[in-house]
């Protein structure tokens, strides 16, 4: 949870002193939701060493692990649900 935090908190800091030429408020939202999403993403598939805890998620169909059978980048595939 501390993890999910500090996602909260560079991502805010990002968007504050970030580049804010957004064309409405609503496509600044969206772009910092995004983000936001993104880095859970990459914590939860424990992508490189951003984070402290290291999460183990199991296919609940084949009971495989996610970065084995297949090889699943979260944060990669949800780029292609979520609009920036």
């Amino acid at each position: 949870m501390n993890d999910i935090e500090d996602v909260k908190k560079w991502c805010v800091v990002d968007a504050l002193h970030g580049k804010n030429d957004y064309i409405s408020r609503e496509d600044e939202l969206y772009a910092l939701t995004s983000e936001v999403i993104y880095r859970i993403m990459e914590l939860i598939g424990s992508y490189g060493d951003l984070y402290m805890g290291k999460l183990d998620v199991i296919c609940e169909k084949t009971g495989e692990r996610l970065k084995e059978n297949p090889f699943i980048e979260l944060h990669d595939c949800v780029c292609d649900y979520i609009k920036e």
